[in-house]
């Protein structure tokens, strides 16, 4: 089982990490479809109809958008939105990955002032993320790698910006990133 991607915002839908892991990114480069889905998805039922933790048969746990399956987890008591793309679906896996961002927000994070983070904030957090959860929870399942071929340049890595002016929605940051990526191979892609 791999993790395709993770995103980590506010509940403002503003971003603090997001990045694909596995080619998720690629795979939407190519469909419009699936990545216009795909935002869709997160922005209606993210923010909305997440697991909150209670258990309610009526929340929304998993949305299968391609190939990947999404799940939802609003982390509490830090309120941020947590979205996971799996392989596979394994709701024992995503309540591991759920349960670590909630450890590690609260821990690292408790006295954090989410409204004035910026992009080097958002660095940290994606590599404490990366080395402090993601990689002890896979290291008995294969492992943990990082192999999107855009590296660095993943059309869905979404962070937080400084400049109020230049704040938007995490899905907003996504979708002008593919715009410019479409952009730059001269396709005339629309989302």
């Amino acid at each position: 089982m791999n993790l395709e991607y993770l995103m980590v915002y506010q509940a403002s839908g503003l971003p603090i990490f997001s990045k694909c892991f596995k080619g998720f990114c690629s795979l939407n480069a190519k469909d419009p479809m699936l990545l216009s889905g795909f935002l869709t998805a997160l922005q209606s039922f993210g923010a909305q109809i997440t697991n909150n933790g209670s258990g309610s048969s009526s929340s929304l746990e998993a949305v299968k958008i391609g190939p990947t399956v999404m799940r939802f987890s609003k982390v509490l008591p830090s309120g941020h939105n947590v979205v996971i793309g799996l392989s596979e679906d394994s709701p024992s896996m995503a309540r591991d990955i759920f349960d670590g961002i909630d450890t590690f927000i609260r821990n690292e994070y408790a006295d954090t002032n989410w409204t004035i983070i910026d992009t080097i904030f958002g660095e940290k957090f994606g590599e404490l993320l990366v080395k402090n959860v993601l990689a002890p929870i896979f290291h008995n399942k294969g492992g943990w790698e990082d192999t999107c071929p855009l590296g660095d340049a993943c059309a869905m890595k979404a962070l937080p910006v400084e400049s109020t002016e230049e704040k938007i929605s995490i899905w907003g940051a996504i979708k002008k990133r593919y715009r410019n990526l479409w952009k730059k191979k001269g396709m005339n892609h629309t989302i």
